[in-house]
């Protein structure tokens, strides 16, 4: 008895100076999520809570190293004082607000895979703890976001993963899930894509139906992330955020080409998903992994779509078809856990897509509160 006592109280004590140190930060029933464009802390931000989002996602920052290549660093983001200050203006409104920040994003470095996960976790202790800002009551960021994708240009080696970076991923997550961070994924919609069993380390794949028309278009990935689901588990990951706005997506073509509603479209999508799919990693022996079965629960997934800048290659689906596509889906006895969309700089925009006729200024924000 006296062992089990000291044992609990070893364990209280534990979690009392982890939470003296940062606070445990609990996901919402339903999800409104933003990101912040590149570096991006300004009154948009703000504003964006205000019309509804209960969570932001800060843009971005990188694994990368020092100068030497002999510590793990995290590098680029926002300027952390700014954010914090913008933390506390949440907190003095009342708006209850998870802080996540993402990794990677469009042209930026793939992790630096010289450094062991558990490297990078105490790092990225030290880098939340350096960033933290008790008088506007910032302990850091809850946890992180993957947005680890390509590059524009053609030869670049960040046109590819490789198990290196894949393994360093899916194992820090899984750390920073043992810590109590939240951890999440945006995969772009071709790197987590239940029409085809193929799995390709390479992003310099094409669409079948865009190939007619823009063959040189070869800016998609093959099932690249469902390794970090098959591998590292579904449970590791808090939610997924499908990036509907990535250039000639499936989508796109149901949506512009097949004049599909959108309620259709993310019917399927989501009924795809929860059913589950295979992925063949077996042509790759170095995968370690066989025909392997991807299923994704309906609390994990998250919509993501592109607001007022999105036109031409780019999705873009205007308020009227968001709430009546999702409408769609409850009426199937399906759900999503939320919703997110790329950027908050470019809210108030007025669209320029041919999609639709509503030239009114576009507020995602506040379309996106208003479904749940």
């Amino acid at each position: 008895f006296i062992i089990i006592f000291n044992i609990l109280l070893n364990l209280n004590i534990n979690i009392f100076v982890q939470m003296q140190s940062r606070k445990i930060s609990v996901l919402p029933k339903k999800l409104k999520i933003g990101y912040a464009n590149w570096n991006e802390c300004d009154e948009k931000i703000f504003e964006a809570v205000e019309n509804g989002l209960n969570l932001i996602i800060w843009f971005s920052i990188d694994m990368a190293s020092n100068k030497d290549n002999t510590k793990p660093m995290f590098t680029r983001g926002p300027n952390y004082e700014d954010v914090a200050k913008m933390v506390k203006r949440f907190k003095d409104n009342n708006y209850k607000v998870i802080n996540l920040i993402s990794i990677g994003g469009w042209n930026s470095p793939h992790p630096n895979t010289n450094f062991t996960a558990e490297e990078y976790l105490e790092e990225w202790i030290n880098f939340n703890k350096k960033i933290s800002n008790m008088e506007c009551d910032f302990y850091g960021f809850d946890g992180i976001d993957w947005d680890i994708e390509g590059n524009d240009d053609f030869k670049s080696s960040h046109n590819h993963f490789t198990y290196k970076e894949l393994d360093l991923m899916g194992k820090f997550s899984q750390l920073l899930k043992k810590e109590g961070y939240i951890v999440s994924m945006a995969p772009a919609e071709s790197y987590l894509d239940p029409t085809t069993d193929e799995f390709s380390l390479s992003l310099l794949n094409n669409y079948p139906e865009w190939k007619k028309e823009y063959p040189d278009f070869t800016y998609h990935g093959r099932n690249v992330y469902s390794y970090l689901i098959a591998k590292y588990s579904l449970d590791t990951f808090d939610f997924i955020s499908l990036q509907l706005y990535e250039g000639y997506t499936h989508t796109l073509y149901q949506y512009e080409r097949e004049k599909k509603s959108f309620g259709e479209i993310i019917n399927k999508l989501v009924e795809s998903l929860t059913e589950g799919y295979y992925v063949d990693f077996s042509k790759d022996p170095n995968s370690g992994l066989g025909k392997e079965t991807i299923k994704i629960k309906e609390d994990k997934i998250v919509i993501g779509l592109g607001n007022g800048w999105a036109s031409g290659r780019f999705l873009f689906v205007d308020g009227k078809n968001i709430i009546e596509g999702y409408k769609f889906l409850k009426e199937q006895k399906k759900d999503v856990r939320g919703f997110m969309f790329w950027d908050i700089a470019d809210e108030g925009k007025i669209p320029q897509s041919n999609l639709t006729d509503d030239k009114n200024p576009f507020y995602m924000a506040k379309i996106i509160n208003s479904l749940f």
